[in-house]
């Protein structure tokens, strides 16, 4: 199904949850609060009719980090783990062909 570019823009707008307000204060980064209706935002953030329904493939607080530019990278403890689970995997894999060929080579009786 197609979609005109105006209708997939209004899809991606962020509002307010409890009013509908739409304007352009409600996308600022450091927004604490609705212009219209004060409805606190740390609570109830702003999201647009793809995130509430689903059709965003992008998480919100992903979304809007990358928008902002603050898009951190993976945070380091992780990848730490990920390096020492495929070295422990790779050194047992050698031990494992070690000790394989070392039984290969032993003389039969």
């Amino acid at each position: 199904m197609l979609t005109r570019s105006s209708d997939r823009s209004r899809l991606h707008r962020r509002q307010c949850v409890a009013c509908g307000y739409s304007g352009r204060f409600v996308d600022r980064v450091n927004q604490a609060a609705c212009p219209r209706c004060s409805c606190d935002f740390a609570v109830r953030p702003p999201k647009s009719y793809a995130e509430m329904e689903g059709i965003d493939e992008l998480e919100p607080r992903l979304a809007r980090a990358m928008r902002a530019g603050d898009f951190d990278p993976p945070q380091r403890e992780w990848r730490l783990v990920e390096r020492w689970l495929v070295f422990l995997f790779v050194m047992s894999v050698l031990v494992i062909s070690g000790l394989a060929l070392a039984i290969a080579a032993l003389p039969l009786r």
